[in-house]
Order: structure tokens, then sequence, then C-alpha cells
């Protein structure tokens, strides 16, 4: 299908097809259409000389926004250009030694829980893990809510002898 000598082909399934000018022009419309808009959006909107917010046209390389660490998505420096600037970076999450004091501590206290009674694991399941309050608990399991209190303080007594003993 030629149109002044032009033929226009559309790849569909791998396969070249030649299509009209219309049937072309209305397939690659919206294409190009969403390439632009997603250029525009890549570009770093700075403040233009009204002192609104504008997109920029440099190149990157050149933008001084994006030079001094920005960039179009509008995150700040890279951890890599921190420390190429000379920023020491530490992440205090990866204390590793209070990590296993704190999994040491969770697996002694597992053991303790393992130690009570199933009533008084049901107990502290209910309040601990489900989240609970001490007045659910009593109208769940058909008690006071002083004899909850009661039976969750003789727990914390149990609990206490166990972990001083290891």
């Amino acid at each position: 299908m030629e149109n002044n000598g032009k033929r226009f082909y559309l790849t569909i399934k791998g396969q070249e097809v030649e299509v009209s000018e219309e049937v072309y022009r209305a397939y690659i419309q919206p294409v190009r259409a969403e390439r632009r808009r997603k250029q525009r959006a890549f570009r770093c909107k700075i403040k233009g000389k009204k002192g609104n917010l504008v997109r920029c046209q440099k190149a990157c390389r050149e933008c001084p926004y994006a030079l001094s660490g920005h960039n179009a998505l509008g995150n700040n420096l890279s951890l890599d250009r921190m420390k190429d600037d000379g920023v020491e970076v530490e992440d205090r999450r990866l204390d590793v030694e209070q990590n296993y004091i704190e999994r040491e501590e969770k697996r002694e206290l597992y053991a303790a829980i393992e130690q009570l009674t199933p009533r008084q694991k049901t107990l502290v399941r209910m309040i601990y893990f489900d989240g609970m309050s001490q007045e659910e608990v009593a109208a769940r399991l058909s008690m006071s809510k002083q004899a909850v209190s009661n039976s969750m303080q003789r727990i914390y007594a149990s609990l206490r002898r166990f972990l001083e003993k290891n």
C-alpha cells in the first residue's frame, strides 16, 4: 500500500505487515505520544524564571540539579555518590552482636513459654500473639478479668523463675 511512494509497515507477532498510511498513523500516534510523555516525565523539575516549576531541558550530564545528586524521579543522592563524596555510611541495623543477643533472648523466652501449662500458654498466646486485651480474654474464656490478671501474674512469676535459672 503506497502513498506518494512511501510504504507503511507494522510489526505484528514478529512479522512486518504492510498497511495504509491511515492505519499506520492511527496505530503509531498513541505509541509516540506515550513515548514523549515518558521522556517529559523523566526530566527534572526545576524553578523557572517566574518561580514556577518547569522541566529541565539540559542533558542530565550538564544539569546542575542532576549533578548535585538529584534526579528526575526526585531521589536524592545515591549511597555510591555519597561514598564518593567522602560521606561514611553505616547501617546501624546490621549490629550483628545485638541481633544475636535478641535472637538468643527470644529463644530462651520461647523455651520458658513451653514450660507453661496448656491453659497458661493459651492466655499468653491470646494476649501477646493475638493482641487481645485481658477483658477480651476473660469474655472468651468465661472468666473474670481479675482471674485473668491473677493468672498472668502467676505466668510472669513462672517465666521469671525459669529465665533466672538459665
